[in-house]
């Protein structure tokens, strides 16, 4: 309960900090699977029932190619004998819902009414024809809901319903009636099937979780400590990091905090940013902790202790990741 009331809180400041960034990095973390109390490794998918979706085939499309470093997660079976878990389901809905409107478009190629020139013998339309055009709204919709179970004790390990939608929308050249396909309604669930799979394997297994993390983008031009020459060099060292050269953003961090003795809360910030994002997270938090002794600015403050609350998380998050690995 407590790491995921943190990782609420870490989601929140997250948004409202990159509401007030324009530069940031994106960094990933290894999380473990919802299913903390077991070691899954071979699994079996029993086919689900009213599936008209290819929700099995993807579900099972999914785990077969489920890989962290460079390695499978699991092995799919098709028989319970030495099966870690069994995978059912059931497609509880696959639908579109459909919502009409007429959009006005004026049509150039007819005129309700002219005005004639008997001088030059000739006619001008003073207004053109409005076209009522049909169209649709369309939202497609699937909800399946999974349980997995231990064969050996027929225990229902994981539950889970998971819903989703997509949006489109069409407008045609005739009136009504016009032609609606099935063919696109099972292709677009489809898809859906195929994003809630994705969904269900991250949940089963370990998995990576993305941030966009801020970065400090320039040194405080009323801090003495600073030259011009500094402050261009950050910058330059800055353009590094967005563009994910990480190691050469590193050099040249690196160089100027030798230079200012380690008194820049902003050059030991990205420090521990580069560090976070090569996945070397003990290093990168007492790094974050370095950077909230060396300012007493709120604003930073914030994006620091954000900084030193995320490793630590991500950090008790990879621990148990890499013990559910095979």
């Amino acid at each position: 309960m407590k790491i995921i009331f943190n990782i609420f809180i870490l989601t929140f400041i997250s948004v409202f900090i990159s509401a007030c960034s324009t530069k940031s990095l994106t960094i990933k973390s290894l999380h473990p699977s919802k299913i903390e109390k077991e070691k899954i490794y071979t699994v079996k998918v029993d086919r689900f029932y009213r599936d008209d979706v290819n929700q099995t085939i993807s579900l099972e499309n999914a785990i077969a190619n489920k890989v962290i470093d460079h390695r499978n997660v699991f092995l799919l079976k098709n028989n319970d004998f030495g099966t870690d878990a069994v995978v059912t389901g059931d497609v509880l809905n696959s639908s579109v819902r459909y919502n009409t409107y007429y959009r006005s478009e004026v049509d150039y190629s007819r005129c309700r009414y002219y005005r004639y020139d008997d001088r030059n013998r000739s006619r001008h339309c003073m207004e053109y024809v409005i076209r009522q055009i049909p169209c649709e709204n369309r939202e497609y919709n699937v909800t399946t809901n999974i349980n997995i179970i231990k064969p050996i004790t027929n225990e229902v390990i994981f539950s889970k319903t998971y819903d989703k939608s997509s949006y489109d929308n069409v407008c045609f050249d005739r009136p009504y009636p016009f032609y609606r396909t099935t063919t696109d309604i099972f292709r677009i669930n489809s898809q859906i099937a195929e994003q809630i799979s994705q969904d269900i394997v991250d949940d089963m297994s370990p998995h990576y979780v993305y941030y966009n993390i801020n970065i400090i983008e320039e040194l405080d031009d009323n801090n003495k400590i600073y030259t011009k020459e500094h402050i261009k060099r950050f910058e330059k060292a800055v353009d590094l990091l967005v563009n994910k050269y990480l190691d050469l953003a590193k050099i040249e961090f690196e160089s100027l905090d030798k230079e200012l003795a380690s008194q820049s809360f902003e050059i030991t910030y990205n420090l521990a940013l580069i560090y976070e994002a090569s996945n070397q997270l003990e290093i990168a938090n007492q790094l974050y902790s370095k950077a909230k002794t060396l300012t007493l600015d709120i604003k930073y403050l914030d994006l620091i202790n954000y900084g030193i609350n995320r490793t630590s998380v991500n950090l008790e998050e990879k621990i148990k990741a890499k013990s559910q690995l095979p």
